[in-house]
């Protein structure tokens, strides 16, 4: 159970201050002579806010004389010889009913709440890098195992990394903003329930990959099973987390084979892909064409073998994919035949694989298609790769596999709300794709550069004048590290990665408030937004 104290987040001071700075901005930005904002004197201690006001270009200042009419200035703290000077230089200004003696009262009643509240939990997580999160945190770690946090992406990894509980309370300061406080508890939700299926999972692989290979074929066969298995027990398991989700939202708990099925499906794709894109790692390891390669290549070093090894490697590979594609398959039948939803199940199945390789057919074209200026492409074009190869096989696929094996069907709202969480899981993909770590994301991040990838940091920037630096690099089979960080410093010079991380943060707060009007049960709507919180966040 993740808890949020009762009292806890910016009191009703900061909030009211917070409240008429947006209200002002808001106002002044449909404006073409916009004035610019300001706040007197220091009112909250929280970084986030501070970043966040920052970033609408909203300062925090402690002399009024450097203000003209051209200015507006909201007033947390002043005298009688400020409003006297605002006045008398025609000065636009706000005041507000800020009192930090009220904060110091507010900061108690937290510590006291948190403390009576806390009786049933195993951890406590306070909010906010501030004095008062500070303080709450030395009060509330006498008496249970407490952690401060400020950032998202930090926690995730701190839970992930194996501290984590199911009895958890939330807190923060008055410095914190409550709807903050939420997002934690909407991460942790979803993180709960991530690795509750995590440890299925990986409990039940080995037993899942033994029918696999319990069966003895020829040497030859057996051992492409073996690499293939080894593959196939290392995902991330998100695709099979939203099966279990859908399928316990509906009501049915009998997902795991389902899931297990779809990760093997998962796994055979990503072999293929590998081929496509001449890949040398995967999910850390090496891929299947270069193990075959390790294999064969010690024989000889002779130029006519080296190139038929090559061919073989692909070769091999190409077949077991195929091979899984269809095990896969028999596996689904044979724990779902008397399912009484199995027909519509299996023919879903089969479409999300159409749609995929749809999404691959366009996603393979269209790079030789704009290398060779043979076609167009616009942002349209990348968004519909998105929509099929991600969207469909990612997010919406998974999930209403899930709720058909429960007995339901996505409504058009409930799709629309999973297909832009996929969009948002590409997009964040992309700029991991070259701005990511290697170590992290398992793979080149030179390897998009490399293959001329679709994207939309690509087709933003093909539209600014860096587009020919951008080319000279863009597309070449071999990237060095100095040529990658060209091609990082253009796209964002260019304002490419900035229009990524804007269309992002547009998905997201969008995704956000469309799930409260989802037909769901509130449990699962939290889960649905920490699973684009951790998107929005994840490093790999």
């Amino acid at each position: 159970m993740v808890k949020i104290a009762s009292i806890c987040g910016t009191n009703e001071d900061i909030n009211a201050l917070l409240n008429k700075v947006y209200e002002i901005y808001e106002r002044e930005s449909e404006k073409e002579d916009a004035k610019q904002i300001y706040i007197y004197q220091d009112f909250i201690d929280n970084s986030l806010v501070l970043k966040e006001l920052n970033e609408l270009g909203i300062e925090i200042i402690y002399d009024l004389n450097n203000l003209d009419s051209n200015d507006i200035v909201i007033l947390s703290t002043s005298t009688n010889e400020d409003i006297e000077f605002l006045e008398n230089n025609h000065i636009e200004y706000y005041q507000t009913s800020f009192n930090p003696l009220k904060n110091q009262k507010y900061l108690q009643k937290i510590i006291e709440n948190a403390m009576e509240e806390v009786e049933g939990c195993s951890l406590v997580f306070v909010i906010g890098d501030g004095k008062d999160t500070h303080t709450i945190t030395k009060e509330l770690e006498n008496i249970m195992p407490t952690y401060e946090f400020n950032e998202l992406e930090e926690f995730s990894t701190f839970f992930l990394s194996g501290h984590y509980s199911s009895d958890i309370l939330l807190t923060g300061g008055y410095s914190t903003p409550l709807k903050e406080i939420y997002n934690y508890k909407y991460l942790l939700e979803f993180l709960l329930f991530y690795q509750e299926r995590l440890q299925e999972f990986k409990e039940y692989m080995p037993t899942f990959n033994q029918e696999f290979i319990s069966l003895k074929d020829s040497e030859e066969v057996q051992k492409i099973k073996e690499y293939f298995v080894d593959l196939n027990k290392d995902g991330k398991y998100l695709r099979a987390t939203l099966i279990a989700l859908a399928s316990l939202l509906a009501g049915y708990s009998d997902y795991l084979d389902l899931c297990l099925t779809y990760e093997t499906l998962e796994t055979s794709i990503l072999i293929h892909d590998d081929i496509i894109d001449n890949a040398k790692y995967r999910r850390g390891k090496e891929t299947i064409p270069r193990r075959i390669c390790h294999e064969y290549l010690p024989y000889s070093n002779d130029g006519d073998y080296f190139n038929d090894v090559l061919k073989l490697a692909n070769s091999l590979a190409i077949c077991t994919g195929d091979l899984f594609f269809y095990e896969a398959e028999n596996y689904l039948v044979k724990k779902y035949s008397t399912h009484p939803n199995f027909a519509q199940i299996l023919k879903l199945y089969n479409d999300i694989i159409i749609k995929t390789i749809k999404g691959e057919v366009l996603d393979v074209t269209l790079p030789f298609m704009s290398k060779y200026n043979l076609k167009n492409i616009n942002e349209d074009d990348i968004l519909n790769i998105y929509h099929l190869k991600t969207s469909w096989y990612t997010i919406i696929g998974p999930f209403a596999l899930g709720y058909l094996l429960g007995g339901k069907n996505l409504d058009e709202n409930l799709e629309n709300v999973l297909n832009k969480i996929g969009l948002a899981f590409q997009i964040k993909d992309d700029i991991l794709g070259i701005f990511g770590d290697n170590k992290k994301i398992g793979k080149s991040v030179t390897s998009d550069i490399k293959e001329f990838k679709q994207t939309i940091l690509y087709s933003y920037i093909i539209n600014t004048p860096y587009k020919d630096e951008f080319l000279k690099i863009y597309g070449n089979k071999v990237v060095s590290s100095h040529e990658l960080e060209l091609i990082r410093g253009l796209l964002k010079e260019s304002g490419t990665i900035d229009y990524a991380y804007d269309y992002l943060s547009e998905l997201y707060n969008e995704v956000l408030e469309s799930i409260d009007t989802l037909d769901l049960h509130d449990n699962g709507k939290y889960i649905l937004k920490g699973l684009l919180i951790y998107i929005n966040i994840r490093s790999k």
